[in-house]
């Protein structure tokens, strides 16, 4: 079973809240595409802090050097966005459109292997499906900035929403799959069974050369 992406349920009810917040400030906000680009800002470098100050934490850690140039990444990015978001807010319609369509298509194959093991989930299908296309007329952007930033906070919140759907699933999914799948009680005790008989085999064989 799939679930990359959806073995952590904050991770998945985090992108759906980011979705779904900056949706709504997309439909109603008056500058919404500058006002998103700061919102986004502000998430990068609240990651950023967050992945340093986890990487200073667990010093030992391999992956220690990662999260530092992550954190410092993110930091970085997000003091851009926030210093110039006149001039990024012209692209940020086709970088939700983009992550419409990357996110979407995560979640389309994260539902179809959900949906192999509980069936249903039809709606949030479509959904998925939706979000996808919404992402792909947000890269082509045939319309005005005005109709754009109102498409994009319906897609958002569509996804959003398609999100919290796709947690449910594979949550069920997962349960099914453990049960479906568990090792029965023959299945536990033969591990044991052979490492017993491996052992007296090479008792055997130790009497013998004596």
């Amino acid at each position: 079973m799939i679930t990359f992406g959806y073995k952590s349920k904050f991770s998945a009810f985090l992108r759906a809240g980011s979705a779904i917040g900056i949706g709504l400030v997309m439909l109603f906000a008056t500058d919404a595409t500058i006002t998103v680009v700061k919102i986004i800002a502000s998430l990068l470098f609240a990651a950023g802090l967050i992945s340093l100050i986890y990487g200073l934490l667990h010093k030992e850690d391999s992956s220690m050097p990662l999260m530092i140039a992550n954190a410092v990444v993110d930091v970085v990015l997000g003091i851009v966005l926030f210093l110039f978001p006149a001039k990024v807010s012209a692209f940020i319609v086709y970088l939700i459109g983009f992550c419409l369509l990357a996110f979407g298509a995560l979640q389309l194959i994260v539902l179809i292997s959900a949906m192999s093991l509980i069936g249903g989930g039809f709606m949030a299908l479509a959904m998925s499906i939706l979000a996808i296309i919404g992402g792909i007329v947000l890269i082509y952007n045939p319309f005005s900035i005005k109709v754009m930033s109102i498409l994009a906070g319906i897609m958002l919140i569509i996804y959003g929403v398609a999100e919290i759907l796709s947690m449910w699933r594979v949550d069920k999914a997962v349960d099914v799959y453990e049960i479906k799948f568990a090792p029965t009680e023959e299945e536990k005790t033969e591990i044991p069974r052979t490492i017993e008989a491996k052992e007296v085999e090479y008792q055997k064989a130790d009497e013998e050369e004596i």
